[in-house]
């Protein structure tokens, strides 16, 4: 169950970047990017918050230190994605079963010294 899963949510976060990729238009109005963010947001919840919080303080202290504006274009879209596969595939892919893990042990192991 697990493994289709994860596979399951690789192809849908790769299916997020091509329709986000298609659907941007180089255009300052497009919103393939806001789409973009709240998919990954959504399938990288709860680290996912936390990681858009940080890369949106990280934009107003550039903005404010040096006036750099951020532009949306197809390299940073991937970026963006990237950050988030990488953060949503951790959370759930590899740190949530490790504490599920350590946890049935240590249960295990209680109901043993029982």
């Amino acid at each position: 169950m697990a493994r289709w899963l994860k596979i399951a949510w690789v192809l849908i976060a790769f299916a997020i970047l091509a329709i986000c990729l298609v659907l941007h238009d180089e255009r300052p109005n497009s919103d393939a990017d806001v789409l973009l963010g709240y998919a990954m947001l959504t399938l990288s919840f709860p680290i996912g918050v936390a990681l858009a919080a940080g890369i949106g303080l990280l934009g107003r202290l550039l903005f404010e230190a040096m006036g750099y504006v951020f532009t949306t274009s197809y390299a940073s879209m991937v970026i963006v994605w990237l950050v988030f596969f990488v953060a949503g595939y951790l959370q759930w892919f590899v740190f949530v079963p490790k504490l599920l893990g350590r946890r049935r042990a240590s249960r295990t192991s209680a109901n043993v010294r029982s």
